[in-house]
């Protein structure tokens, strides 16, 4: 669980010249993710196909604001890897990132997620709420609830949203469409690359409301800087 603010093509060059200055190869596993191979795939692709993740992401990783692509910025770079590894082999099914993630090299992948896991996003805007749904979605975010047998998101996610990495990723400023989305594809079955399925057997107790109202408690908590490969 699993995500541009209008940056044209022509200034990702000025801006991955910026970002190189805390780009850095770090050792990921097995194999030495290097950052800032990374951030050039991220601004240009590769010439295999590989299309820049800028595109929908954004070079900064805030994405396009629409919440129809999520935040990358401050992931953990393992929870990244994986769901780009659950893309290509069709463990997590999406039109878009399915036939990207197959053209990817396992160094693309430990590279772009490294590359993402230490980015800086700029700050979005958040959407118009109702205080009734905000009250709603910070009960169930933060304490559950009893009668349905829903435990607090923020019992996996962590306090205030913030992941516990690296396997569980922050929700906090995360885009409150994009998390309902995923919510929903939980809940309808679309997405099954939770390994107990725990995600989908709580989404499938929630109504339409509810996950509104949990996604837009997380987008308004602050996003953590994780930084250092997605470690806090």
């Amino acid at each position: 669980m699993n995500l541009n603010l209008s940056i044209s093509v022509a200034a990702l060059p000025v801006i991955a010249a910026s970002i190189f200055l805390f780009a850095r190869p770090v050792a990921q596993g097995s194999q030495k993710a290097d950052s800032q191979r990374g951030a050039r795939i991220v601004a240009s692709g590769t010439n295999y196909g590989v299309v820049p993740c800028a595109r929908c992401h954004a070079f900064d990783g805030a994405a396009d604001g629409s919440g129809a692509f999520p935040k990358l910025a401050g992931l953990p770079a393992y929870y990244l890897a994986k769901e780009l590894r659950d893309f290509a082999s069709g463990l997590r099914s999406d039109a878009i990132m399915s036939a990207i993630a197959r053209k990817m090299k396992p160094e693309d992948v430990t590279d772009v997620s490294e590359y993402f896991s230490v980015a800086h996003a700029m700050s979005t805007a958040l959407p118009v709420a109702e205080p009734n749904l905000l009250t709603l979605g910070t009960r169930l975010a933060t304490v559950g609830d009893e009668d349905m047998h829903i435990q607090a998101c923020e019992g996996c996610h962590g306090p205030q949203g913030r992941g516990e990495a690296p396997a569980i990723p922050p929700l906090a400023g995360q885009y409150a469409h994009y998390i309902a989305f995923q919510m929903q594809m939980w809940q309808k079955g679309y997405r099954k690359n939770d390994a107990n399925q725990q995600m989908a057997n709580i989404a499938s107790k929630l109504s339409s409301n509810e996950i509104e109202a949990i996604g837009l408690y997380f987008e308004r908590l602050a996003q953590p800087d994780l930084g250092n490969n997605g470690r806090q």
